[in-house]
């Protein structure tokens, strides 16, 4: 966008282009600094929310395995049991 501006104010020759001033240059870049800092913060807090959740969906995994684990072996214990005729 400031390219745009400072092309503009070069081609102030031509009836249709206003000319800005310092001033007003000035803000637009200031603004366009926020912006950049606001959506920086945002990428880094989505990175940071996307990273929790992954962990705490690989900490329901391995809860989820370990059950599985020991009714499989709950499982086979009362396989055996029944096998043997207890």
């Amino acid at each position: 966008m400031l390219p745009k501006l400072a092309g503009a104010i070069e081609q102030a020759e031509e009836e249709h282009v206003m000319a800005y001033s310092a001033r007003i240059l000035a803000l637009i870049q200031r603004i366009e600094a926020a912006d950049a800092v606001h959506f920086t913060r945002l990428r880094e807090r989505a990175r940071k929310e996307s990273e929790t959740r992954a962990k705490a969906r690989e900490k329901i995994l391995e809860k989820k395995r370990e059950t599985l684990r020991v009714a499989k072996a709950s499982a086979a214990e009362k396989k055996k049991k029944l096998s043997r005729g207890e």
